[in-house]
């Protein structure tokens, strides 16, 4: 498979940035560290797929009590 160096961008943003927002809604939503769920997300990001796999393990844990 050929991958143009003018489609990489789309790559990135569909694999670093759209999961990193992703991950930031949730964590507001369960009641933990924003900043950090999305640093996370997005440095996992630069592998492809492991930022996906971190959202959905966040989304299978539950929320923090405060």
């Amino acid at each position: 498979m050929s991958i143009s160096i003018s489609f990489v961008y789309v790559l990135l943003i569909f694999m670093c940035v759209v999961p990193a927002i992703l991950a930031v809604l949730l964590a507001k939503k369960q009641n933990r560290s924003m900043l950090i769920s999305g640093l996370v997300t997005f440095v996992l990001g630069f592998t492809w797929i492991g930022g996906w796999v971190y959202l959905g393990c966040m989304n299978l844990l539950r929320p923090k009590e405060q």
